[in-house]
């Protein structure tokens, strides 16, 4: 689409929401008074966005079809709503629609004209003034409200931990036990204090049951569709750590981290914990598992070592199943393979399946960059509109940041500070402006080649890399009698091709096949 100043013709985008469909209240009426007002004036309609069932006082970014319209600012003149309380019933909200469309230059109006072309620079000042009072008072009201409940132990909203629900009214919501969830919590705690159970065990065995985790098992209850998720070491392990578990309210460690490893209780005034709900185990069973977890764990906090690089890429050849990375050192020396659990034992349903890890590890990497690293990297950006709504908010901040600097005495330490800052939100300003220019989503260069990026990444974001190019390694057994070493033969490497490929145009995407065979064709 052309820019502005070459378009002859004013455009626009309509937009109307409904904060329920009924018959008597379709959008249809609204809409054809936009096309009126807009012809009145001259105006070329571009776009029409609805959103439905979606409230006035929900975030500009949460509604589909705002989120059309924050991706058409860039490349129209207005925007055009039957009336104001269309665009939302926060004033907050509003404001930050309007500080998006002040950076694109563009105007908001309304078909009933309460907002014209005329008067929408009024209107904003108004509006403007009303935000941040209410921003203020939003702010302290939420302030004192969590510190009022938080003292009487009552839910503040968010997830419920694990082993809980939400009972109560309103201004006084505490947690309930769960029976199904809570059971678990008990059963896994008991097997590991008095049992000599493993996490790793009883992840497999909640999996095996089919034991939905917290996650799966939130959605289950509100009756949301499930995710097909499944229990995972870590998952276990903080709904056993946490000090929910004794029904205490907990909050981050004074250093913010999220981890549940640094959540704290919350303490009153006396300095002991705030109690939300039933305690699901005792302070003696709580201790003696956080103790477990403690004394079975490898380096906590710091990364892990010997993850598996082929994880659900490399697969067996003859059952088709995954391959697991069983890590074993002798004198510092690496023996670990990859195995296939379906081929181990006497029970296996089929052949010993085992190849030394470093080996394949080595080979595939070689391959890999081979035929990919000289690829140009490529990355995936949704076109969403919060490119246009961060705009409007680095606009904001580099406003203020000039202002200060002018108040600053020159070649100081605070204005080379600031300075800096304003170089820094001016690029920042380039980069969301070239993003902004887009309706829809594509794949944009991330800078840099397949190989940079498999060298600056560790071994999750190379696995990473594996499928996005869809990387499969299928490993057949060792021949009987063969001598026992690495056999490269045995090793089968393919690629369905780059993601960024894969999801383009048919056409493209043949003529980016043509140039690959080309290009993998001198190297062969």
């Amino acid at each position: 689409m052309p820019d502005r100043e070459d378009r002859p013709v004013p455009t626009v985008v309509i937009y109307d929401r409904l904060s329920r469909l009924f018959a008597d209240e379709a959008p249809d009426h609204r809409i054809t008074e936009c096309r009126r007002y807009a012809d009145g004036r001259g105006w070329d309609v571009v776009h029409v966005a609805t959103d439905t069932n979606v409230s006035g006082a929900s975030p500009l970014e949460s509604r589909p079809g705002m989120r059309e319209v924050l991706a058409w600012l860039p490349r129209v003149d207005y925007v055009l709503a039957a009336k104001l309380d269309r665009y939302a019933r926060s004033v907050l909200e509003f404001q930050r629609l309007l500080d998006a469309a002040k950076t694109t230059r563009t105007t908001i109006v309304t078909a009933d004209g309460v907002v014209s072309p005329e008067n929408a620079s009024i209107i904003v000042n108004v509006l403007a003034a009303f935000a941040e009072y209410e921003r203020d008072m939003i702010k302290d009201r939420i302030t004192n409200s969590k510190v009022y409940f938080r003292a009487r132990g009552n839910h503040l909203g968010g997830n419920t931990p694990y082993g809980y629900r939400v009972t109560g009214p309103v201004n006084n919501k505490r947690w309930a036990e769960d029976p199904v969830s809570a059971a678990v919590i008990r059963e896994c705690a008991d097997r590991l204090v008095n049992h000599g159970a493993t996490v790793t065990g009883l992840v497999r065995e909640l999996n095996e049951r089919g034991v939905l985790p917290p996650a799966e098992h939130a959605r289950q209850r509100a009756g949301r569709d499930l995710r097909g998720q499944r229990w995972g070491s870590s998952a276990l392990r903080d709904v056993l750590y946490t000090p929910a578990v004794r029904g205490w309210l907990i909050q981050a460690d004074a250093e913010g981290k999220r981890r549940v490893f640094a959540k704290q209780p919350v303490l009153d005034a006396e300095g002991m914990p705030v109690a939300a709900g039933p305690a699901l185990l005792d302070a003696e069973t709580w201790s003696a598992v956080r103790a477990i977890i403690d004394g079975r764990a490898v380096g906590r906090g710091t990364p892990r070592g010997g993850k598996s690089l082929l994880l659900h890429v490399a697969v067996c050849a003859e059952c088709d199943g995954p391959m697991y990375r069983q890590r074993r050192f002798v004198n510092e020396v690496d023996y670990s393979t990859y195995v296939c659990r379906e081929g181990v034992g006497k029970n296996g349903s089929h052949r010993a399946n085992v190849v030394t890890a470093r080996y394949l590890e080595e080979l595939v990497e070689a391959d890999y960059l081979e035929r990919w690293g000289a690829f140009a990297l490529q990355r995936w950006q949704e076109a969403d509109g919060s490119a246009v709504l961060q705009l409007g908010e680095v606009s904001g901040q580099l406003d203020n940041l000039v202002g200060s600097l002018a108040n600053l005495p020159a070649g100081g330490r605070a204005a080379q500070r600031v300075t800096a800052q304003i170089t820094a939100l001016e690029a920042r300003m380039t980069a969301l402006e070239s993003e902004a220019a887009h309706a829809v989503g594509r794949w944009v260069d991330a800078g840099g080649t397949v190989a940079d990026a498999w060298a600056e990444r560790d071994t999750d974001g190379r696995r990473s890399l594996l499928k996005d190019l869809g990387a499969r390694v299928t490993v057949r057994p060792a021949t009987p009698g063969a001598p026992k070493r690495f056999d490269p033969a045995r090793v089968k490497v393919t690629y369905l091709g780059p993601a960024w490929v894969r999801d383009a145009d048919p056409y493209d995407v043949r003529m980016a096949e043509i140039e690959m065979e080309e290009l993998l064709s001198t190297r062969d």
